[in-house]
């Protein structure tokens, strides 16, 4: 009976093994500020909000194709974004609409910034970036590690500071002057080793 008892209960145990709910990384918040769609932030996870069936902070996607929009333009702060790992994400800022971006886990990343202080720090991982900064409206980019990153500014004094990527094993800089310092372009020779697909 105890043998039978015992065997029982570890089927149980088992079972509800199966029930657990793990939460995801791409629902982290610390304040409800970082979450979308309505969402709140309890116990540093997003709850609620968006019945969308995207991931945070996605407005609208394609989860079978892996895009994702980020619409911050409706004068609400949409406070600091990524891109969900694998997504090809594209962000629309208006000004004072987005803090930092993180697209260092993104398949690529488009990226406008419209008006003052539109988007704070911009953070391209391997995949590809293109980004349009209005005047003033981009603090920073780092897009070192992109196999093609683009950044258009109307006014070269008005630009962000950069962090472009290089030709491989030649240390030239992709911009248009080939030199550290100018806006970041991918059409010089080897500045655009994306994987074609």
């Amino acid at each position: 009976m105890r043998a039978a008892l015992a065997m029982l209960a570890l089927a149980a145990l088992t079972a509800a093994g199966c029930w657990v709910h793990r939460k995801s990384d791409d629902l982290r918040c610390n304040t409800t500020d970082d979450c979308r769609g309505g969402g709140t932030c309890e116990d540093g996870y997003c709850i609620g909000g968006s019945s969308n069936g995207c991931p945070s902070p996605c407005t609208s996607c394609d989860v079978q194709d892996m895009t994702c929009k980020v619409d911050c333009t409706s004068g609400e702060a949409c406070g600091s974004l990524h891109c969900p790992v694998g997504f090809e994400c594209t962000f629309k800022c208006s000004a004072g609409g987005c803090g930092d971006i993180d697209c260092a886990a993104a398949k690529s990343c488009d990226i406008e910034c419209q008006g003052a202080a539109a988007c704070h720090n911009i953070n391209c991982g391997p995949g590809a970036c293109s980004i349009s900064c209005s005047a003033q409206a981009c603090a920073s980019v780092d897009c070192a590690v992109s196999c093609a990153c683009d950044v258009s500014c109307p006014n070269p004094n008005t630009c962000p500071t950069m962090s472009c990527p290089t030709v491989f094993g030649t240390g030239v800089a992709c911009t248009r002057t080939g030199s550290a310092g100018g806006r970041c372009d991918s059409s010089p020779a080897g500045c655009d080793t994306c994987p074609v697909f």
